[in-house]
């Protein structure tokens, strides 16, 4: 009996990581190449980007890996945030290296054709989205209100990206932008 238990709840387990993989070969491909370019560029061993369901994207660093969460918006920005933390060799989370990872997620992003005000606003506007959708919720070494206002004030020719009366992160901003 205890044998069949524990056979049902590995099958469980398995089925279940199972769910959280994509497994489309062209999907892989496309982020896969973008990983590899930016690797190159920046001089360090390639990452393999293994695309899943969901809303968290991660670096892996022990196991040299991107889990690039496709369908959850902001694909590009999310990977070049994960390409952040590997050319960083960022084994772990802090707030530190999340601003250092956006940093190089812009230089990424510019890497793949936007300018560098494009990229910075895209980069914001990602955080400004994850703030709504999560709201004082933060991951591990996150802040994002605070990751937005530090690259507002370190590129102070972007402008801040937020509509008129929007007041998501209004008191970080405040300090970033008049």
């Amino acid at each position: 009996m205890a044998l069949r238990t524990i056979r049902a709840l590995l099958t469980m387990l398995l089925l279940a990581g199972c769910t959280t993989m994509v497994a489309d070969p062209a999907e892989t491909a496309k982020w896969q190449i973008l990983a590899n370019q930016a690797t190159a560029h920046f001089r360090v061993a390639p990452v393999s980007v293994q695309p899943v369901a969901g809303h968290n994207s991660a670096y892996l660093c022990r196991e040299g890996q991107i889990r690039l969460a496709i369908r959850a918006g902001y694909v590009r920005f999310r990977l070049a945030h994960e390409l952040g933390h590997h050319v960083l060799h960022h084994c772990g989370t802090s707030y530190a290296q999340e601003l250092d990872a956006n940093v190089v997620a812009i230089q990424a992003l510019q890497l793949w054709g936007l300018s560098e005000t494009d990229a910075v606003r895209e980069t914001v506007v990602f955080l400004l989205e994850v703030k709504k959708f999560q709201g004082n919720a933060q991951r591990p070494g996150h802040n994002v209100c605070g990751e937005a206002a530090a690259l507002l004030r370190r590129y102070p020719s972007v402008p801040d990206p937020r509509l008129r009366g929007d007041r998501t992160c209004a008191e970080e901003f405040g300090g970033a932008k008049s």
